[in-house]
């Protein structure tokens, strides 16, 4: 069975820069499982890289050694042209609205292009099994209600990469 793992922006904030522990220990956990985390590409751009540069990576991201060393991955751009990606992003957008009390115009794309990435990887076959990290619970509950909807029966787990996660964080994890 293979098992994509797809992180947020917010995984990489709360682990602080490559000199910080926790990243070390998510670098080391994956490294020894290896694993690596996709991104969607909208993430990657609110972590400070340009999809439109040449290679990966560029500008000013923070993690390049992650992407160097292929533990993060940023992942090919969702296929909007696929209803299913497109349906379980409007979806994901209402549900975390819903859930925050928001105005649906305020939901961030990133937020559903981590639920729409979980639903490619399924959909084409390239994962049997998701796991969503993320420290947005919204995000997290909406890929596991809408994603079985869609015949993805017990194929995504969210994960809260709460400060304590990525502070106990083993290759364990991604096994």
């Amino acid at each position: 069975m293979t098992t994509g793992y797809i992180a947020d922006t917010g995984v990489f904030i709360r682990c602080g820069g490559p000199d910080n522990d926790k990243f070390q220990r998510l670098r080391r956990a994956l490294q020894q499982a290896d694993a690596s985390l996709q991104i969607p590409q909208r993430i990657y751009e609110e972590l400070g890289g340009n999809p439109a540069a040449d290679e990966y990576p560029s500008g000013n991201i923070p993690y390049p050694e992650g992407l160097k060393e292929g533990w993060i991955v940023v992942a090919n751009e969702l296929d909007y042209t696929n209803p299913l990606i497109s349906t379980v992003m409007d979806q994901t957008r209402r549900f975390i609205a819903n859930e925050t009390n928001r105005d649906e115009d305020l939901i961030e794309k990133a937020d559903t292009a981590l639920v729409g990435l979980a639903a490619q990887l399924l959909d084409t076959r390239e994962a049997d099994h998701v796991v969503l990290l993320t420290t947005d619970k919204p995000a997290g509950k909406a890929a596991e209600t809408l994603l079985p909807r869609h015949g993805f029966n017990d194929r995504i787990e969210f994960r809260y990469a709460s400060v304590e996660y990525l502070e106990t964080v083993t290759a364990n994890d991604f096994q």
